[in-house]
């Protein structure tokens, strides 16, 4: 089930949108309406609630989509938005919030389902778990958490976006497990997630943590050419 909350000012957009929603029919939905930010807010506090998706209006009243989405990030590093807007050149001010799509209005039933096929897929493929083992026990770690793998020696550590955890495995046994379309090889001892990549910098990778890990020169076109590709799905 996906869950999603909707929020916007408009009443039409609003009606538009629950009328798409509600014709969905590839994917199982359940989505909750909110008329302004602080109401979304107020909401998921009191309830202890988070969404797989958020759809925002950028332009509202009190609080626009781009400082409600901010204050969700902050609370949820995994949080995927989606913007709705008039005007295409708004778009470039939701990149700081790491915004997956957007939607330009008038909002249609086809352009909706685009959209959460997309979302969908993207979900797929990250919220699966990577399984591993340290000193005879059995872990789980969740897919998109991980930024990056690192071997050192006999080990791997699995840097998280929260913390660092030691396998007993090889990095042939770590690929097994991964997706090659969102995992690459940036270096001998680096295994990076495509999805924590904020930006390439001459011989680095830097990762939404502000992290930088060197690139060889051996693996630097194959990870550009992933990241593109990475990205474009994502598109």
């Amino acid at each position: 089930m996906l869950e999603i909350a909707v929020c916007d000012d408009s009443r039409t957009d609003i009606e538009l949108l629950e009328k798409a929603l509600d014709g969905f029919c590839q994917y199982p939905v359940n989505y909750d309406v909110f008329f302004s930010g602080k109401e979304l807010l107020d909401y998921c506090e009191k309830h202890q609630k988070a969404y797989h998706l958020y759809i925002f209006d950028i332009e509202m009243p009190g609080m626009d989509g781009v400082e409600l989405a901010g204050k969700i990030r902050d609370k949820d590093k995994k949080a995927v938005f989606v913007f709705l807007t008039s005007y295409i050149e708004h778009v470039l001010e939701v990149f700081q919030v790491i915004t997956f799509d957007f939607i330009q209005k008038p909002i249609t039933k086809e352009k909706l389902e685009q959209v959460l096929l997309k979302v969908i897929q993207y979900l797929d493929t990250v919220k699966k778990d990577f399984i591993f083992h340290f000193r005879k026990n059995q872990f789980l770690v969740s897919m998109e958490d991980i930024l990056y793998f690192e071997k050192k020696g006999r080990k791997v550590v699995i840097h998280t976006i929260s913390e660092e955890l030691a396998a007993n495995m090889t990095t042939e046994e770590v690929w097994k497990q991964l997706d090659e379309n969102v995992f690459v090889h940036i270096h001998m001892s680096y295994i990076v997630n495509l999805g924590h990549i904020k930006a390439v910098e001459g011989e680095e990778v830097v990762l939404d943590n502000g992290e930088r890990l060197f690139v060889t020169r051996i693996h630097k076109q194959k990870m550009k050419e992933k990241h593109m590709a990475f990205i474009r799905r994502m598109m």
